[in-house]
């Protein structure tokens, strides 16, 4: 679970850094602010959500372990050599290799988590799982604004001159470094989990996984959909909230970054357990349907901040309302990911994971960045847009989000599996 959870935080680190870099990069490359929206999300939401099914397929049926560790080696390996990127395209290529090897972690890491816990226990170490998923998002701005200060200290900015580096090259070098560290360790050190059978499900090929999701599509539509509602609004934030404190309010990008990651990843962490235990909570006390009231509670509560937060009239309201919109938006996604413990027989669970994130990614991290850029630059004068643009997608989120997780609620209460009223005594008892 550790080296899990590291690689989660590692990956997200690598997939959002560079949106702390927008100034250098556009610069560099000569691009407008919807050149890289596009890729910051499409060139990597493409490739991520339609290798990530097929990928999935492999890992409901291969070694887990080694898909992990290739994995996570072709993604730090395309971060660090985004920094040799001579054009535009390149950098594009690059973001595309990232996404591949990224679409193998959480189908997998989630498919041995389920391999690792009973049913009754999977909700803590999912949440474990997702939080460090939600830090690394948030730890990224942290760790790359630190970065970006200390190689722009003018001893350490004297010396990458004399060697023609720049700024945003020697960050793409440091934070593709430590995943292919972490994976030598997970290879050396860990070992394949045995996979849990169910009843009635044994048949592994792709039409049979096939015959199951259709046969549900209201349950899996409703909820992947709804999440994809929802991380347009964090995708949007991701690549725009701290050139929009910088632009807005005049803040500088290591400030801006240091303070929307530290808020991050405090209110991710809080959400994602709060969200995670209070949806257990409801189950436990005989709501069936408990997993699902949680997400539309957290996804009410999100959609309304993220509104909020870009309409404050000053940065610390806004760093404020961020907060409240990452605390709850962060547990919503979790409690939908976490549904697929209890939907989803264990050779399937996988490529539900890859479908959700297919999902998501296509339309949170493929539309979200570029349609904030969009709207910004034909709406809302140019690049002090930003603010407006953000609102209103974030509230343009609201009703389609809720109203897809309430056409999964009833659907959910049938296909859960039986909610654990009470835990027995003993040693592995909470």
């Amino acid at each position: 679970m550790f080296l899990l959870s590291t690689f989660y935080v590692i990956s997200y680190i690598d997939r959002v850094i560079p949106s702390l870099l927008v100034a250098p990069l556009k610069d560099g490359f000569d691009i407008s602010d919807f050149e890289f929206g596009l890729l910051f999300g499409g060139a990597f939401a493409v490739f991520y959500g339609l290798l990530g099914l097929p990928i999935a397929r492999a890992v409901d049926r291969g070694n887990r372990k080694r898909l992990i560790f290739a994995g996570v080696v072709i993604w730090s390996a395309c971060t660090f050599a985004s920094g040799l990127a001579t054009g535009f395209w390149m950098l594009v290529m690059m973001r595309i290799g990232l996404a591949v090897g990224e679409a193998v972690l959480s189908p997998a890491a989630y498919s041995m988590i389920g391999d690792l816990f009973p049913p009754e226990r999977r909700s803590l170490p999912s949440a474990i799982y997702a939080a460090a998923g939600n830090m690394g998002t948030y730890g990224a701005y942290i760790a790359g604004a630190g970065i970006f200060a200390a190689v722009s200290t003018p001893p350490a900015a004297s010396f990458f001159d004399l060697n023609g580096l720049d700024t945003w090259q020697i960050v793409f070098f440091i934070v593709g470094l430590p995943g292919i560290l972490v994976a030598l360790i997970f290879l050396a050190t860990t070992v394949e989990p045995g996979r849990s059978t169910d009843a009635g499900e044994t048949s592994k090929d792709l039409h049979a996984a096939a015959r199951f999701f259709t046969k549900r599509i209201r349950l899996f539509g409703g909820l992947f959909i709804g999440a994809s509602f929802i991380t347009v609004i964090i995708f949007a934030y991701g690549a725009w909230a701290p050139e929009f404190l910088h632009r807005t309010f005049g803040w500088s990008i290591e400030k801006a970054g240091l303070s929307y990651g530290a808020t991050g990843v405090i209110a991710s962490a809080l959400g994602t357990l709060f969200f995670s235990r209070l949806s257990e909570a409801l189950t436990r006390s005989g709501r069936r349907d408990g997993l699902v009231i949680s997400a539309i509670a957290a996804s009410t509560l999100g959609c309304s901040s993220a509104c909020l937060a870009a309409l404050m009239p000053s940065a610390t309201l806004s760093v404020a309302a961020m907060g409240v919109m990452i605390f709850a938006l962060s547990g919503c996604s979790n409690v939908i990911v976490i549904s697929n413990q209890f939907t989803v027989p264990s050779h399937f669970r996988a490529t539900a994971i890859a479908i959700m994130f297919m999902c998501t990614i296509l339309i949170g991290l493929g539309v979200g960045p570029p349609l904030v850029a969009w709207l910004a630059e034909a709406f809302f004068a140019g690049p002090q847009g930003i603010g407006p643009a953000l609102a209103l997608v974030s509230i343009g989120m609201l009703a389609p989000s809720v109203g897809c997780l309430l056409s999964a609620r009833k659907v959910y209460t049938t296909e859960a599996d039986e909610p654990v009223t009470s835990s027995p005594r003993g040693p592995n008892s909470f």
